[in-house]
């Protein structure tokens, strides 16, 4: 059973309470996007819902939960897409091309919200926590256990350079994450396809044996 048809189960109350708190999350990135962290407020975000603000208190606390709700939702589904199409794929070489091209698409899908969460210090949240949400810590980590795993296999087939399987994740990580940095304060106006080559490039010429 998927979790559309799990929720055709469930009592209409509970259905309608489920479609609201979505509602509800996808307002919070909007307005996130717009006004930034420190800028937003519950009223700003109840008002784009159209929920009144006691209505939006009966489900989420405080704004830092919000914005704790969105960005795990967020991971949580880069996280099942990172499973199917890098985790999942045989060949080494192409499981860091679709590690590339879905951090590309996923970026491109929520930009507006990506550049609050690289662009606002951890300070600015009062609390440090707000930046990882601890339910995704033990996915996350099984996330890049994975992936070094896969670069391990390319490793002793000789496919990547042999610096060790922790190092190199680490390292395409950063190089990732730098570009996409960069590309949030300067976006560019080539499209999304044409960044991923150019990124795909890049990498592969770093890590593939003989290409260096």
């Amino acid at each position: 059973m998927n979790d559309s048809e799990a929720v055709t189960t469930l009592p209409r109350k509970e259905r309608e309470r489920l479609v609201h708190r979505r509602e509800i999350l996808e307002a919070a990135e909007r307005v996130f996007a717009r006004n930034g962290y420190q800028g937003t407020t519950v009223e700003q975000i109840a008002q784009e819902a159209e929920f009144a603000v006691g209505t939006l208190y009966n489900f989420f606390g405080s704004k830092e939960e919000l914005y704790q709700e969105v960005l795990a939702s967020h991971i949580e589904d880069a996280l099942a897409l990172f499973r199917e199409r890098v985790l999942d794929e045989a060949d080494p070489v192409a499981a860091v091309v679709a590690l590339i091209e879905l951090r590309l698409e996923i970026l491109d899908r929520h930009k507006g919200f990506a550049r609050v969460v690289f662009q606002t210090p951890m300070a600015e949240h009062g609390d440090a926590s707000l930046a990882l949400p601890p339910r995704c810590l033990a996915l996350i980590e099984e996330a890049q256990a994975g992936f070094a795993r896969v670069l391990e296999r390319g490793i002793a087939a000789g496919v990547f350079v042999d610096v060790g399987a922790a190092d190199l994740a680490v390292c395409l990580q950063g190089i990732l994450n730098a570009f996409i940095a960069q590309w949030l304060l300067h976006e560019p106006r080539e499209p999304v396809a044409e960044r991923a080559a150019r990124l795909r490039r890049v990498v592969l010429s770093l890590i593939l044996r003989g290409r260096n």
